[in-house]
């Protein structure tokens, strides 16, 4: 079909266009709000800042197609093939995602407030400054989750955003925003987080190995079951989090703030802890086999049935702690 016709049909009301095979056409700053290309070959096609609020991608061939600046509101992308496609600074609030193929799109600066990328798979994906909040990237059923492998989310908006079985691994998260974020049982194995904020996120069974939390904030965290094994964490601050059973196994911990932390029967063997924060913290029946605490502040921590026993505690201030055997140190 050629522009002009296209052009025509839709000006003079017609607007499902299903099955349309209209690849390579060029629809710069045209007005197609509500537009039906169900299943449409669109691929290289050109929207860049065009009006598509509530158009309807659903299973349609968007290769390599540019929706730079475009308006794409309550869009609907579902199973829709994005390989490659370009959506720099384009509004894509509650955007339908689901089941979608958007390896390495590129969202940079987007707006994806709201939007639903359950089981969408985002594989090297660039979401670099896109705002996410609120956006549903979690796993659902019987099905992999949201696939974030090696992603760029540096300085991301995730505050709120449901990551519930996310595949994470490698991404990079570089200052993101992730306050009260669902992370449940995602994995972050090699993931980057320097500096990014997790004040109030849900860690909880999270896969973090060899994850890099350096300057991160964690503050408030729910980290139950996380695994952290040898996760970088130097100066993280994970005041008041909470992290019972949690997998400390080999994590550089150097000068971290864990001042009122809950870490009971968590395990840090073989964890440096150098210089660490422990004020007030709950470490009942923490496991710490050949872990480095010294210089660290354990002010009236509670440590009733840790293992110290291979630690080492070299100038570590006990002041006011409960010992593992019951008896207040002073």
């Amino acid at each position: 079909m050629e522009i002009n016709e296209f052009i025509d049909r839709f000006s003079s009301g017609e607007i499902n266009f299903s099955n349309c095979l209209l690849a390579g056409i060029d629809l710069t700053g045209a007005d197609l709000i509500g537009i039906t290309l169900e299943n449409a070959n669109l691929q290289k096609s050109n929207f860049t800042f065009s009006y598509l609020s509530r158009a309807n991608f659903h299973n349609a061939n968007l290769v390599e197609t540019n929706f730079s600046g475009a308006n794409l509101n309550q869009a609907n992308f579902v199973g829709a093939n994005l390989h490659r496609a370009e959506f720099h600074g384009a509004i894509l609030q509650k955007a339908d995602f689901r089941d979608s193929q958007l390896t390495l799109a590129n969202l940079l600066d987007a707006n994806l407030i709201e939007a639903d990328f359950r089981n969408a798979d985002l594989n090297n994906a660039n979401l670099k400054g896109a705002c996410l909040r609120g956006a549903n990237l979690r796993q659902e059923k019987r099905s992999n989750g949201v696939n974030l492998i090696g992603a760029n989310l540096d300085k991301a908006d995730l505050r709120g955003s449901d990551l519930k079985g996310a595949n994470l691994k490698g991404a990079s998260l570089i200052g993101a925003n992730l306050r009260d974020a669902n992370l449940r049982g995602a994995d972050l194995t090699g993931a980057t987080l320097t500096e990014a904020n997790l004040n109030g996120a849900f860690l909880t069974d999270a896969q973090c190995i060899g994850a890099k939390f350096i300057g991160a904030n964690l503050s408030n965290a729910k980290m139950e079951r996380a695994n952290m094994t040898d996760a970088e964490l130097t100066m993280v601050n994970m005041d008041s989090a909470s992290m019972p059973e949690a997998k400390f196994i080999r994590t550089n911990l150097v000068q971290a703030n864990m001042t009122f932390a809950r870490m009971n029967r968590a395990d840090f063997s073989r964890s440096n802890l150098y210089g660490a924060i422990l004020r007030n913290a709950s470490l009942m029946e923490v496991f710490f086999a050949r872990t480095n605490l010294s210089s660290s502040d354990m002010t009236n921590a509670n440590l009733i049935g840790a293992d110290l026993s291979s630690a080492n505690i070299l100038n570590v201030n006990f002041e006011g702690a409960i010992m593992p055997d019951g008896q207040v140190y002073h």
